[in-house]
């Protein structure tokens, strides 16, 4: 059965329903559609989870954070909550403890970077959940071959040098900047930096 999407406009009034294959075979300007990204914390080591996208899926070999589209009829925690199971094995009850980060509008018809320009518009929902034991990550094995774990320092490295899926360039880099900071401050590094500033002017 075909996976159903809804599309928008720029401004988000929604204008009709398609398949993705069908969204994926335009050609020309594209309408918006509603995705989703989370950003999966080891609770005890404070590590984000990345994946390595297989090869039958967008963008394959690249490493990602866990990812999809909303299909028609889902609000975007809904979807999110679906990939995180779909994806990484992550249960329900679990993925229901998924924190907002905020929203970014990605215009990838606009890159300038070959490789990551292709013929979409998504409005991003992004979010974070913490996991108290890694052995809650079962991937896959399609749309996700492997994972690994990162601190917050190297996995913004990672994604602000293009070395994932999510595209990060001039122009762009202004969307990610209330991202990470709502990121930094769920993992709670904003309040270790000021404990280690307190400390220090002891």
């Amino acid at each position: 059965m075909a996976e159903m999407i809804d599309i928008f406009t720029e401004q988000g009034t929604k204008i009709g329903t398609i398949s993705k294959k069908e969204y994926y075979s335009m050609c020309g300007e594209v309408p918006w559609i509603k995705c989703c990204t989370c950003f999966v914390i080891d609770e005890e080591e404070n590590k984000i989870l990345f994946e390595k996208r297989g090869k039958r899926f967008l963008d394959s070999g690249k490493l990602d954070l866990c990812s999809g589209h909303i299909r028609s009829g889902e609000v975007p925690i809904q979807g999110m909550v679906r990939e995180l199971g779909e994806e990484l094995g992550i249960p329900e009850i679990i993925a229901r403890n998924i924190h907002y980060l905020g929203k970014i509008d990605m215009d990838y018809t606009n890159l300038q970077d070959e490789t990551n320009r292709k013929n979409l518009k998504c409005f991003v929902s992004c979010y974070a959940l913490k996991i108290k034991n890694k052995d809650t990550i079962n991937i896959d094995g399609l749309e996700a071959i492997s994972t690994g774990w990162l601190n917050f320092e190297d996995s913004i490295g990672f994604i602000s040098n293009s070395m994932t899926r999510l595209p990060y360039e001039k122009g762009v880099e202004e969307n990610y900047r209330p991202i990470f900071e709502a990121l930094k401050s769920f993992m709670g590094l904003e309040k270790d930096h000021k404990d280690n500033q307190k400390q220090k002017g002891d």
